[in-house]
């Protein structure tokens, strides 16, 4: 776990000085790191019923808006997450590192990027070593991991995030037995350098 908090701290410290290189420099080498540097990080915890998470990630804005009505707006980002699942005691091998990439859709009801919003998503986990508990037993380490959650956003473009999510994981029936897992999560996202959020 030390070392999934190491790697996820050193990559937000190192888009953070390549967004703020970015800024001084507009254009060539610095714009292109500009456009890979994540817009934000965050950390999450999380519940099942036999098993914890910790869950740490970066987030890439697509900088892309869509008007369903004059009064709401949709946006949408990426998100690469490292987490580490352990059961609790006596729970099997339910000891496990979770890699993911999930696009997501937001749904801003204000037709701002601040205040209220709901998200759903649907992305691809790596679970390893394969997930067990003492009631459930997973059959690959690929799996699915759709979500659906509200949250906040404070005002202004520093504007951090909570959100209460609820998660599903599970391999959609590739292989059996595909029991799938369900996680209760709060998450604290912190912007990072912000264009149009």
């Amino acid at each position: 776990m030390k070392t999934v908090v190491a790697l996820v701290l050193g990559l937000g410290a190192l888009a953070a000085a390549n967004g703020a290189g970015a800024q001084s420099a507009p254009g060539g080498a610095d714009a292109t790191s500009a456009a890979l540097a994540p817009d934000a990080y965050f950390a999450q915890v999380g519940r099942a019923r036999e098993t914890s998470t910790v869950t740490l990630g970066l987030q890439w804005d697509w900088h892309r808006a869509w008007r369903p009505s004059e009064s709401s707006l949709v946006s949408a980002y990426g998100e690469l997450s490292m987490g580490h699942w352990r059961a609790d005691q006596g729970g099997g091998r339910a000891i496990v590192t979770q890699i993911g990439f999930t696009p997501t859709f937001r749904y801003w009801p204000s037709g701002s990027k601040s205040g209220w919003f709901f998200e759903g998503a649907v992305g691809v986990n790596v679970l390893t070593p394969v997930y067990r508990t003492r009631h459930k037993r997973f059959s690959t380490a690929f799996n699915f991991g759709d979500h659906v959650a509200f949250g906040y956003r404070t005002p202004g473009t520093s504007g951090w995030e909570w959100s209460l999510r609820l998660q599903h994981f599970s391999n959609a029936g590739i292989e059996h037995p595909n029991p799938g897992e369900d996680f209760v999560q709060l998450r604290l996202t912190v912007p990072l350098a912000r264009g149009d959020g």
